[in-house]
């Protein structure tokens, strides 16, 4: 898995400054940390991108720059885009393995286009 700082090159799009974040949007974490993960969503919108973004804890993180500029996560510190991945149909999983590193740190989908983010989920 590559690992880089976060960006807010996964967006295009501001949405007022708001925190935009559709209650149809979940992500669930399954799994075993450190070990194998499941990562599953639904409620996203068919065919976009979104970012996977990880953080060592729950919070509030305001992209500074970018199309998603203004838009608020839930997660804070040490935050990073660890995958940019489609939504496919709107819904979909993957799996990774994970080292001992992100147990216990927070999880969030930031959504392309429309900037909506996903509800936080912990690592297993």
């Amino acid at each position: 898995m590559r690992v880089s700082v976060l960006t807010a090159a996964i967006c295009s799009a501001v949405l007022n400054g708001h925190v935009a974040v559709a209650r149809d949007y979940t992500l669930t974490l399954t799994g075993q940390c450190p070990g194998r993960i499941y990562i599953e969503w639904s409620g996203a919108t068919p065919n976009h991108r979104q970012g996977v973004v990880i953080a060592s804890r729950l919070g509030r993180t305001i992209i500074p720059t970018g199309g998603c500029a203004g838009t608020e996560l839930g997660i804070q510190d040490n935050l990073w885009l660890v995958y940019v991945i489609s939504t496919e149909t709107g819904e979909g999983t993957r799996s990774g393995l994970a080292g001992s590193h992100p147990c216990g740190w927070q999880m969030q989908l930031v959504e392309s286009r429309t900037c909506r983010v996903s509800n936080t989920a912990q690592f297993p």
